[in-house]
């Protein structure tokens, strides 16, 4: 069916009254997100969904808007902050050996839970980067935000499998919320193993760093450039969709709500494709894939499904079930 019903995963220990009824609603149509591809050196990059600004008598937020704070609400403030940073990390590594078992690689090397020691001197070197220049995954960085983590294949995974962990960290948050950190982490899945997935997902990640957003299923994002550096790939744009591991898709940590979401590359021409079905055509292409059979895996070597024979059968079937579930769906059918 081309909208999907987002279930929730409750990793919470001490705060199971979360609400998250209010985040989106993955069985809405993805007219939601069928905006034009995005550019990824837009300032304005349109694959990003705007998230509402924190409350402003946060107290974290009053450090960063530069009132002073007396040392022992600092102090406690951080410690809070501590606490909740490290029980979702926890909750999250457990989630992620649970869905995809122990990983074979990770970027940066020391990978792992955030310090538990919190002092007035580190609260003091805490900064607010609003240029958003630095390299969320910086090696050299004191704390990580964030790690990709390398997942060999496996007889139920015949891919490899790239995931990041950092985005939906509580980094600003003091308390548990409705959603947590960036609210999404990301997924990509490659034929081999290669250095370009983890720079891919590094890119995505800084751009959602920079502009304070998350990336939703539905999206497409132009790369203006081979998927796979230096080389001559035909997957020049990416589409977001729920992966095939994670079949809740919204899971929930002790600090608040995020969704895990796979990136999959597509060409130019199934680009436009997507673009000429009128809300499903992300849903569409997802199914032309795996009629192809490369269903959620990036294969920068693979040619255009606009190329097989019998395709145009096939868009066409596509195009008419999309269009007969539009317009069931809009008169209150599911």
């Amino acid at each position: 069916m081309p909208g999907k019903k987002k279930k929730k995963k409750n990793l919470q220990s001490e705060h199971s009254d979360l609400d998250t009824n209010s985040n989106n609603s993955s069985d809405s149509k993805d007219n939601a997100q069928a905006d034009s591809a995005s550019d990824f050196s837009d300032t304005d990059f349109d694959g990003i969904t705007e998230i509402a600004a924190a409350d402003v008598t946060d107290s974290k937020l009053r450090k960063i808007l530069g009132e002073n704070l007396d040392p022992e609400e600092e102090l406690e403030i951080a410690l809070a902050s501590r606490r909740l940073l490290r029980n979702a990390w926890k909750a999250r590594d457990e989630l992620y050996q649970e869905l995809f078992g122990p990983y074979t690689r990770v970027i940066p090397q020391n990978y792992g839970p955030p310090s538990a020691d919190v002092s007035l001197e580190t609260t003091e070197k805490e900064t607010y980067d609003e240029g958003g220049s630095a390299d969320p995954g910086d090696p050299a960085a004191d704390e990580q935000h964030l790690a990709v983590l390398t997942y060999a294949p496996d007889p139920q995974r015949p891919y490899w499998m790239y995931v990041t962990a950092g985005l939906s960290s509580p980094w600003l948050q003091e308390r548990p919320d409705e959603v947590s950190g960036f609210g999404c982490e990301l997924i990509l899945k490659s034929p081999v193993d290669a250095q370009w997935p983890p720079q891919v997902l590094r890119s995505m990640a800084l751009h959602i760093f920079n502009h304070a957003g998350v990336l939703s299923p539905g999206k497409r994002v132009a790369l203006n450039a081979p998927i796979a550096p230096y080389t001559d790939s035909a997957l020049r744009n990416l589409f977001v969709w729920y992966p095939d591991e994670a079949p809740d898709c919204w899971y929930q940590l002790p600090s608040g709500g995020f969704g895990l979401f796979v990136a999959i590359g597509i060409t130019d021409d199934e680009l436009k494709y997507c673009e000429s079905v009128e809300d499903y055509g992300t849903w569409c292409m997802q199914e032309v894939l795996r009629y192809a059979g490369s269903g959620q895996v990036s294969d920068p070597n693979r040619e255009s499904v606009m190329t097989l024979p019998n395709i145009d059968e096939v868009l066409t079937n596509l195009r008419i079930f999309s269009e007969n579930f539009r317009q069931a769906d809009g008169n209150g059918y599911q």
